[in-house]
């Protein structure tokens, strides 16, 4: 029997319900059916859930996924039966079962498990768009990253690091400072110091670093802008602290490049997810990221997942086990 979580009103986790759900059927046209292995849980996941992202409802959660081909409908031609796939924004993820487009699935190689890309793919994809696309990291630049504990600032840390730049590094604690710290920083300080523009500023001789990658938004971005060059490179994707006053004007004056990008804007034609996949899969082979062990939570119990996000009870990404 197939089951899958709903949320039917937005709050807090106990709106989702782990329900039986009538069978999905035969894949339509350009479908495939798909039996998932592990399925993802991001931060995103928690504000569908909660409306702070207004999505329609009833809404099937989950947008990250990976598992067998278990059929695919007329016309598929990139997968076939057996093959082992991930996708990385679709929802209903959360689901034993699922119909899905074939043109969001990526085949994973024999060295990727399907715990792994379920943990990694997401965030790993929004690492490579703000290192690759929304900035083109160059070796020798200097980059700022916040938030370098979490998922995607790890990856982002670790990747930029191995692509052969300075990492100047924030995390929220001591505790989380020591983590990032290990994971090979450079340099890393508490996001919270109020003389953070200007340490940065004197750990790059006063120049300032080429690129910020602001994931914490509200509590850190004055910061970012201070601690940024002239002609430097704001890429703003997170606001985990609320969403910051922008000054555009007081940006151009400086010559700073300001950009929200967002991840589907860089992987959204096949040929681009083909190769932003092939490369983070390269770099998941050569050990870039190091251990990725991911919390596990059978699927009956996302609720559970959730409010340990909430409680900032985990330290590594989570997944949900069918």
């Amino acid at each position: 029997m197939i089951h899958q979580v709903i949320a039917r009103e937005t709050g807090n986790p106990s709106v989702m319900r782990y329900e039986a759900a009538a069978d999905i059927g035969n894949p339509g046209p350009g479908q495939v059916r798909l039996r998932h292995e592990a399925i993802g849980v991001n931060f995103v996941d928690t504000l569908f859930r909660s409306g702070a992202f207004k999505v329609p409802l009833p809404l099937a959660m989950g947008v990250e996924g990976a598992g067998v081909v278990v059929q695919v409908g007329e016309g598929v031609t990139t997968v076939q039966p057996g093959d082992r796939v991930a996708y990385f924004f679709a929802f209903g993820a959360y689901s034993t079962e699922r119909l899905i487009d074939a043109q969001q699935l990526v085949r994973l190689p024999k060295e990727v498990s399907a715990e792994s890309a379920a943990a990694t793919f997401t965030k790993g994809l929004t690492a490579w768009m703000m290192l690759f696309g929304a900035h083109q990291l160059k070796a020798g630049e200097t980059v700022l990253v916040h938030g370098a504990a979490g998922g995607v600032g790890s990856m982002v840390a670790r990747w930029a690091r191995a692509l052969g730049a300075t990492v100047i590094a924030t995390a929220g604690s001591a505790a989380k400072a020591a983590t990032v710290q290990a994971n090979g920083a450079h340099h890393v300080l508490l996001a919270d110091d109020p003389a953070l523009a200007s340490k940065v500023r004197a750990l790059t001789g006063g120049r300032g670093v080429d690129v910020v990658y602001e994931l914490v938004g509200k509590d850190t971005f004055a910061q970012s802008v201070a601690a940024l060059r002239d002609g430097g490179h704001l890429v703003h994707v997170g606001n985990a602290s609320g969403s910051p006053v922008v000054d555009k004007a007081a940006l151009a004056a400086r010559g700073i490049r300001y950009i929200q990008p967002s991840t589907g804007q860089y992987v959204g034609e096949r040929a681009s997810l083909e190769r932003a996949s092939a490369t983070l899969f390269a770099a998941m082979r050569d050990g870039v990221f190091g251990d990725v062990q991911a919390a596990r939570y059978p699927l009956a119990d996302a609720a559970r997942a959730h409010e340990d996000i909430a409680a900032r009870r985990l330290s590594g990404p989570a997944i949900l086990v069918p």
